[in-house]
C-alpha cells in the first residue's frame, strides 16, 4: 500500500499553516479559498485581488480583478475583460471555478522597474549540517502588460540590486537585500516545521509601494534554472552545490 504524504498543502493550505506564526503572518496577504462568497468580500476590503490555482506553479492559472470606476477589470495573460456588475465578474470566474480548486488573495500594488511589475524570488536549502541557508536571491521582472513575472511566463530575470536602483540608495539596497534573504529563511523554516524531508524552498516574495515585503507563497520544488540566467553564476553555483547535501 502506498504511504499516504502527510503533509501535501496547496497555496491555502501553506497559508493556513504560516499564518499561525506570529514572526510572519503580519506578511502574509490575505488568502482565502475562491468562493464566490470570499470574492465578494475581498473586493469591497481591497483595490485589487489575484485568483490562482490552489497547486498551480509558473504563472499558470492567475486572473487579477481590479476595481475600477464603472466595474470590475478581470485580466489573464495580456488580455482585459471589463464587467460592470459582480454578477457579471463572477458568471465569467464560475466557468474555471468549478472545473479547479482556487485561492482568492489580496492584491499587492508592486514596485515597478522602467514601468514594469517585479517581486522576489528567495532559494533557501539545507546546508550540509541540515539547517536552512539562504542560497540565492533574484529579481523576476514581468513582461510588459503581463500580470505575471514568473520566468517561464516570460518574467525576465535581474539582479535585486538592479531593479531597487530607483527606489533605494546603494547603502539602503544592501541593507534591504539583507533583510530578504533573512525573511526568506524564517519563512521557510516556519513551513519547514511541515515539510521536513524537503530540502529547498523557493520562496516569492512581493514588495508595495511602502517598501513593506509580503510573503506571496513559498514554493516546496523550487526551480534553479532561473539563477542560471543571471551572468554572474556565483549563486547559481551555490545553489548546485547545495542541492548535492
Amino acid at each position: 500500500m502506498k504511504k499516504k504524504v502527510k503533509y501535501k498543502m496547496g497555496k491555502l493550505g501553506k497559508h493556513l499553516f504560516m499564518s499561525k506564526y506570529s514572526s510572519i503572518n503580519a506578511l502574509l496577504p490575505d488568502t482565502k479559498a475562491a468562493t464566490k462568497s470570499n470574492i465578494y468580500k475581498m473586493l469591497r476590503k481591497y483595490d485589487s485581488l489575484y485568483i490562482k490555482l490552489d497547486e498551480g506553479t509558473g504563472g499558470r492559472g492567475i486572473y487579477k480583478i481590479t476595481d475600477v470606476d464603472g466595474g470590475f477589470l478581470l485580466r489573464s495573460g495580456t488580455t482585459s475583460k471589463m464587467h460592470t456588475t459582480f454578477e457579471a465578474l463572477y458568471n465569467s470566474l464560475a466557468k474555471f471555478l468549478k472545473n479547479d480548486k482556487y485561492v482568492v488573495q489580496q492584491g499587492i500594488d508592486l514596485l515597478e522597474h522602467n514601468g514594469r511589475s517585479f517581486d522576489i524570488r528567495v532559494m533557501v536549502q539545507k546546508n550540509r549540517s541540515g539547517q536552512l541557508e539562504t542560497t540565492g536571491i533574484i529579481g523576476r521582472l514581468a513582461k510588459p502588460k503581463k500580470i505575471v513575472t514568473n520566468f517561464h511566463s516570460g518574467g525576465t530575470p535581474l539582479p535585486v540590486s538592479t531593479l531597487l536602483e530607483s527606489h533605494l540608495n546603494k547603502t539602503d539596497r544592501a541593507v534591504f537585500i539583507k533583510e530578504l534573504e533573512s525573511l526568506g529563511r524564517r519563512a521557510s523554516i516556519v513551513l519547514g516545521e511541515s515539510y521536513r524531508s524537503k530540502k529547498a524552498f523557493g520562496v516569492d516574495i512581493a514588495i508595495d509601494s511602502n517598501m513593506k515585503p509580503w510573503i506571496l507563497e513559498i514554493n516546496t520544488g523550487p526551480d534553479m534554472s532561473i539563477f542560471n540566467a543571471l551572468k554572474d553564476k556565483t549563486m547559481y553555483r551555490r545553489i548546485l552545490k547545495y542541492s548535492k547535501f
